[in-house]
């Protein structure tokens, strides 16, 4: 199942979909989000290319007609605007408060997480099942070549890194946290734990994926890994997961969050807190031995939780 392409499609009524892209180039210190997205709701049905950058620590919401969202499909090209999006690439040209954005990034080959036909992607078997919001990993890292202009200001970027990864559904979880790095050399991690519905009432939880040095580590509790500790506050939290032996243990802190347009009941209109740039800290024990330890200050964070 290609998740990559479009799920939903504009006829489905108060649904959203949107993709999450990160470029995190270190060489020029800049660091971007750009989430390509499209809501259904009935009463302000639109298009968008939600912006944010570590120069400013500030973001922009670019609203464009639905009638301006069209794609391709086999491959898979998606274009909203004059922005396009593909597995090869991204090009962004728009204006946020009056200052044109510019770029041109051409992507490696993506890497994915581990699929089955069980498991199509992080949510397993309940990717089959109707969701509020089903999610999908796209890539956990890739490398990043191109350009960028914002205003007067010009970037070539040759080292850069990226991470794709999207949403879709009638709305975000009802509380969550959530944790991306990509920065080190031969590791990628996204961590979630959230509160769903599920039957009629509410449960939470999580996932975890771990590429390290060629190898996938992952942990969900639809697979039988246990999350044994979690901590949070206004603006960090911590946890510990187990699974046959191995114990691993995230804590993550927000620095300069920004509130950014999230989706409720296929409407835009509630907002999360969103960090481009927190602190990460990682260590994976296997037989209370560390195997691995990770520090990044260059991890995507949101803390949206209420205890």
């Amino acid at each position: 199942m290609n998740q990559f392409g479009m799920m939903v499609g504009l006829d489905k009524e108060d649904a959203f979909e949107g993709w999450f892209c990160k470029i995190d180039d270190q060489e020029n210190g800049v660091m971007l989000s750009i989430i390509w997205g499209y809501s259904t709701h009935r009463k302000t049905k639109h298009a968008f290319i939600q912006f944010q950058d570590s120069l400013k620590h500030d973001t922009a919401y670019i609203s464009y007609p639905i009638e301006e969202v069209k794609w391709k499909t086999n491959p898979f090209v998606l274009q909203i605007g004059e922005n396009e999006l593909s597995q090869t690439g991204m090009r962004l040209d728009f204006e946020m408060d009056g200052i044109s954005v510019r770029g041109n990034f051409q992507f490696s080959s993506f890497s994915p997480i581990k699929q089955s036909i069980l498991k199509p992607n992080i949510m397993g078997f309940l990717t089959y099942f109707p969701n509020e919001c089903n999610h999908s990993i796209i890539s956990m890292n890739h490398k990043v070549t191109g350009e960028l202009q914002i205003g007067n200001q010009s970037w070539k970027i040759q080292n850069a890194v990226g991470y794709i990864e999207k949403d879709w559904g009638t709305g975000f979880p009802k509380e969550y946290v959530w944790a991306q790095a990509n920065d080190w050399k031969e590791s990628s991690v996204v961590f979630s734990y959230a509160t769903v519905p599920i039957l009629g009432k509410f449960a939470r939880g999580f996932f975890l994926v771990l590429h390290h040095d060629g190898k996938e580590y992952r942990f969900s509790s639809i697979e039988g890994s246990k999350l044994t500790d979690f901590h949070i506050s206004k603006d960090s939290f911590r946890a510990t997961i187990k699974k046959r032996g191995i114990r691993l243990t995230l804590r993550a802190k927000q620095s300069n969050p920004i509130a950014l347009a999230s989706p409720e009941q296929g409407e835009m209109k509630s907002k999360i807190k969103e960090s481009l740039d927190g602190t990460l800290e990682i260590t994976l024990e296997i037989k209370n031995q560390n195997i691995i330890t990770l520090y990044s200050e260059r991890a995507s964070i949101d803390v949206h939780f209420k205890s």
